[in-house]
């Protein structure tokens, strides 16, 4: 069966494991070339051979879902090669590139667990591989280490979007969002809002008054876009989202209220480099018209930031 698509693999892994499935965790360590995922995309796969994530984009999947399921059956951790250079001479990738597949059977709960803690505590974690000796183990914080031997794959805490506003916008960026994997917290005053974004959302907030409005410390994994049409809300809640560590804020409207909306900011006295963090007509210029391509357009320039910085 074709592994359905999902980019943190871990809670399903736990949970397939709490649910007394055996299941394994297959690593991209190494990529001889260009590859369709990045190193360190993975897939849990378990022994019946149910399987989420992707290394390859299709072209191997199905390979790797058997080779993880004969890992399973022997019990032991190994490496394997696929595409340049590999003894699966009938298994190719289009790119012409080879990778290197860790999978690793032998993984602790404790361990898996500890990377889970850590990500609900939005704090980072790492998988440690050591290559030669077919071994992974966790360690707090983000650990740089790419030793040839030794290499260590970053996880990090959910992507999470406050999207705090009125209107359609705001149940969009939540149903594109969840699609993208990401956390959405949504915030209105609109009753009708909240119900068409709560199926979506990972929470769903009332809003009263701005002066009223408390997100809490924003991390550096969280980005904030205000989707008001009445500028009244709009300052004294972006004066607290622009204070946090949020890696991306950014307003709605025109170019002519984005102008103002800083003149306002700059009279409460915000400087004027917290001033220039803000994403403001928000959105990439696609020449979005609709509410879905505007939800879009934000969406994208989180990931742009999030993945380029502010350039």
């Amino acid at each position: 069966m074709p592994a359905v698509y999902m980019n943190n693999v871990l809670p399903t892994l736990a949970a397939w494991r709490r649910d007394g499935h055996r299941a394994a965790l297959a690593t991209l360590v190494f990529v001889d070339g260009s590859a369709p995922r990045p190193r360190g995309s993975q897939m849990a796969i378990r022994a019946d051979g149910m399987a989420v994530g992707n290394l390859t984009g299709g072209c191997a999947e199905a390979a790797i879902i058997a080779e993880a399921q004969d890992c399973l059956a022997q019990g032991a951790n190994r490496i394997v090669r696929y595409g340049k250079d590999s003894p699966y001479i009938d298994i190719r990738l289009p790119c012409g590139s080879g990778i290197d597949v860790f999978f690793d059977v032998t993984l602790a709960e404790a361990a898996l667990n500890q990377v889970l803690d850590a990500n609900a505590a939005r704090q980072p974690a790492s998988l440690v591989f050591n290559l030669t000796q077919r071994a992974c183990h966790v360690e707090a914080g983000e650990v740089t280490l790419d030793s040839g031997d030794t290499w260590a794959r970053l996880c990090e805490p959910a992507i999470r979007i406050w999207a705090v506003g009125k209107g359609p916008l705001v149940p969009l960026i939540a149903t594109l969002g969840s699609a993208a994997e990401f956390e959405v917290i949504a915030c209105s005053s609109e009753r009708e809002t909240l119900d068409m974004a709560r199926p979506h959302a990972a929470q769903a907030h009332a809003l009263t008054t701005a002066d009223g409005f408390d997100c809490g410390p924003l991390d550096p994994w969280t980005a904030f876009v205000s989707l008001f049409h009445e500028h009244e809300w709009d300052a004294p809640i972006l004066t607290k989202a622009l204070a946090s560590h949020a890696f991306y804020v950014g307003a709605l409207g025109s170019k002519r209220t984005a102008e103002a909306r800083r003149e306002t900011l700059a009279d409460m006295g915000v400087p004027a480099d917290v001033i220039a963090r803000l994403h403001g007509p928000v959105g990439l210029d696609l020449g979005a018209r609709s509410p879905p391509e505007i939800a879009l357009a934000i969406l994208g320039q989180i990931v742009k930031v999030r993945r380029r910085g502010q350039g």
